[in-house]
């Protein structure tokens, strides 16, 4: 029997306050700013099949409870027990990569589990190679970390003291560690109490009702919805990743979706080689098909991004040995180089087969790290804003470091390590030219206060985030030392172990997205209005938009803009 429709809905109302209620928690008491400040976290609520009631999903989620009921029987879970992992290949991918910690409570009502409680946070350091434990020269996963298998770190309330010493024993920052975990396992016990409470209320069977009903109406929603917007036929879209840090090599990323005799398949077969480097992404079906849902939920805003996404496709293949399915023991540390390239591939692919309704190349998000030497080495990693791709209704989005996650505010930044932010501005020129243009990127200068070595993580710098529908792509990024002097040095943009002495200035200038529609048919209002705010020089307005403006001002020429954009459009172009 169908719940209460008014009940259904408080249920979902409860489950989105519950995870507010752990978010808030985890913010207020991690101790390590990539989870307080950045919010480089998840939380969930999942049912007994493992599938995610509620959430608030980024790029993980899917199947996060499968690798504990693979060892744990859940007819042998107890009240108070908390399960903990974060190998990524011990978890199929459930977890991406080393440093993000897994943790799951069982939720128990009338003696038997409910459901399951899961937060999980990217940790400052936790072992591996280099402070921070990411490196982009690691080639294999154990660079990157302590691996913790599966396992019960709390059993029916009772600490496992000894493996928990074990993992605190193996990070340079055992107190940011055990404050993180801490912060993490407690918020998994906030939501155990209010499910528990919310049971209270309306009886177990009534949750367990709700929750099914959640799920597969989710699910039935995004298989409808796929089936409507992707024509039958085939669609094939591909990309390159720079390069692999360690072997220099770039790496393809392809995706073909078929939609055939109802069934829609997702192919990643034709990726490149698994890279040598860190920069493997282990490609989940759900992994898969969230990418896809994102897109999904920004044309039908009655979809939620939930377990739904999931199951857009029928099937999802990927070839062993790819970059997209990486044997073990491959680094997969800077996975996200590969990720978010096959966002953009799956959103490419969808694209064609909408008519176009889906946003132009967004780039791989940009991360500098800062270390200094001897036995009470300071660490300190940031996250730089870029620009992201347009979309078929609007200008790509300015300056977001990524979608789910903040930038670190300037004043902790330079509370934090000894720097200093001399400049931050938008880059003009960054964005991609289009109808609607990509977003702008960023440029940021770090005076440094002392001699460190610093690391850098830069896709994007060869190939730039793609136009869409006739669109440019928008400018590629960059990493300068010194500039502006007799010894500026553009920097490698994947790098490690890189000297600078105490008053360097690091420059980092980051890309725009790609532009989305043909660039002579975005109004002249709205390229002067870019021209006056920064976004856009008046040579580029010229070259780009073909928008003519008066001598010595920002006035548009209506005559000179129409003669331009008349003879440009009957030039020759790519895309006759």
């Amino acid at each position: 029997m169908a719940v209460d429709a008014v009940v259904l809905q408080i249920v979902r109302g409860a489950l989105t306050a519950m995870l507010k209620e752990m978010e808030m928690g985890i913010e207020r008491t991690a101790m390590s700013p990539v989870i307080r400040e950045k919010a480089d976290y998840f939380v969930g609520i999942y049912d007994l099949k493992g599938q995610i009631v509620s959430a608030h999903i980024g790029m993980s989620g899917p199947r996060m409870v499968d690798p504990i009921l693979e060892r744990f029987p859940i007819e042998e879970m107890q009240p108070g027990d908390v399960y903990w992992y974060n190998d990524p290949h011990r978890s199929h991918g459930a977890i991406q990569h080393a440093g993000d910690m897994c943790f799951i409570s069982p939720v128990f009502v009338d003696g038997s589990v409910l459901a399951f409680s899961i937060a999980f946070g990217h940790f400052w350091d936790i072992g591996g190679s280099v402070p921070g434990s990411l490196s982009p020269h690691s080639t294999e996963i154990f660079h990157e970390g302590t691996l913790v298998p599966p396992i019960r770190i709390v059993q029916a309330g009772t600490l496992n003291r000894d493996a928990y010493a074990v993992i605190l024993n193996n990070s340079r920052y055992p107190e940011a560690l055990e404050g993180d975990t801490r912060a993490l396992m407690a918020a998994c016990h906030l939501a155990e109490s209010r499910i528990i409470e919310l049971a209270g209320r309306y009886g177990r069977a009534t949750l367990v009702e709700a929750f099914d009903e959640i799920v597969e109406r989710s699910i039935k929603a995004y298989r409808a919805f796929a089936r409507e917007i992707i024509s039958e036929g085939e669609y094939h879209f591909f990309d390159y990743l720079d390069q692999d840090p360690v072997d220099g090599e770039s790496r393809r990323i392809d995706v073909r979706i078929t939609h055939s005799d109802g069934k829609i398949i997702c192919d990643l077969s034709g990726s490149g080689p698994q890279a040598t480097g860190p920069v493997n992404f282990i490609a989940t079906p759900g992994a898969v098909g969230l990418m896809a849902g994102r897109l999904f939920c920004y044309l039908n805003p009655d979809l939620s991004l939930n377990e739904g996404a999931m199951h857009i496709f029928d099937e999802v293949r990927s070839e062993p040995g790819t970059i997209t399915q990486p044997n073990f023991p491959a680094a997969t540390g800077l996975r996200s180089h590969t990720a978010i390239r096959l966002i953009g591939c799956i959103l490419g692919a969808l694209g064609q087969a909408t008519g176009g309704q889906a946003p132009a190349g967004t780039p791989v998000y940009v991360i500098y790290n800062l270390r200094t030497a001897g036995a009470l080495a300071e660490y300190f990693s940031e996250g730089v804003g870029s620009g992201q791709g347009a979309r078929p209704t609007a200008d790509g989005i300015n300056a977001i470091y990524q979608r789910d996650q903040k930038n670190y505010p300037i004043e902790y930044e330079e509370a934090k390590f000894p720097m200093l932010i001399e400049h931050y501005s938008i880059r003009p020129d960054s964005a991609g030219a289009g109808y609607n243009r990509g977003g702008a990127g960023v440029v940021r200068d770090i005076r440094l206060l002392t001699d460190c070595t610093l690391a850098t993580r830069m896709d994007n710098a060869r190939f730039p985030p793609f136009g869409a529908n006739q669109g440019s792509a928008g400018a590629p990024g960059r990493m300068l030392l010194n500039p502006g002097t007799e010894g500026e040095t553009e920097l490698h943009p994947v790098d490690e172990g890189i000297a600078l002495k105490a008053g360097d200035l690091l420059r980092v200038e980051t890309c725009g997205g790609g532009g989305w529609g043909d660039p002579f048919n975005r109004e002249p209002e709205r390229v002067q209005t870019d021209v006056r705010e920064g976004y856009l020089s008046v040579a580029r307005a010229d070259a780009d938009y073909g928008v003519v403006f008066k001598p010595e001002s920002v006035e548009i020429d209506d005559e000179a803009t129409a003669s331009l954009r008349s003879a440009r459009r009957s030039e020759p172009s790519m895309f006759d």
